[in-house]
């Protein structure tokens, strides 16, 4: 069986790609100055689903100007580093854990399927030591930056399982947010990770009878 996970919210208690592109700003006064011009026109952006990519592509842009492949790579290494010393304050949530690591001794498949950079996502799971497949947003470089390629969100998760040979559909699928509803349509047993019953109703006017609400 294939049990697919979200990341930020899911399996972590907070926003891996706006902890790491804050790391970066923050020790560049040039950087900072540059994202406070940017603020009022990116943050409204970000906001929106549909100019999501666009107000995220310019605040990373600004954090990753100057880096080649390599350097982006080993920036977002020494992220995940710092995680796993306790140097950040983002961290793996309880319950998420619990239940991957439940799918992985039962033998499931797991696929971790998010919206933040691919190559960040790699950082941050691929030091568990499991056999966890990684799916995130591609990232293009321009104009000595980087920017969002395909952004791994909503209806393009699904489109990401498909095309790395997972179908259409899937047994499981735990996510935070009802942005993923697509992913959660496609599974057996979709969770939200959110107790309680407004989660509950939430699901229920989503149409997912099946689903369930998980207070992680």
């Amino acid at each position: 069986m294939l049990a697919v996970f979200d990341l930020d919210g899911t399996l972590l208690n907070g926003d891996s790609t706006g902890l790491w592109l804050w790391e970066r700003v923050k020790r560049s006064p040039l950087r900072a100055l540059a994202v406070l011009a940017a603020a009022p026109v990116a943050a409204p952006m970000v906001i929106m689903p549909r100019t999501r990519r666009a107000g995220a592509s310019i605040l990373l842009w600004i954090a990753t100007a100057g880096l080649n492949e390599q350097k982006l790579r080993e920036s977002c290494a020494r992220f995940g580093e710092a995680f796993r010393a306790g140097g950040s304050s983002l961290s793996w949530r309880t319950g998420g854990m619990t239940a991957l690591q439940a799918h992985l001794r039962a033998g499931d498949r797991v696929v971790v399927v998010t919206a933040a950079p691919a190559i960040l996502a790699q950082a941050l799971i691929g030091p568990l030591g499991h056999p966890i497949e990684v799916l995130g947003t591609s990232l293009k470089p321009r104009a000595g930056g980087w920017v969002a390629d395909i952004h791994c969100r909503n209806q393009r998760k699904c489109q990401a399982l498909a095309e790395a040979g997972h179908g259409e559909q899937w047994a499981y699928a735990y996510t935070d947010s009802l942005d993923d509803l697509p992913l959660l349509r496609g599974a057996e047993r979709p969770v939200i990770v959110k107790g309680g019953k407004a989660a509950e109703r939430r699901l229920f006017r989503a149409g997912l009878a099946n689903g369930r609400a998980a207070a992680w």
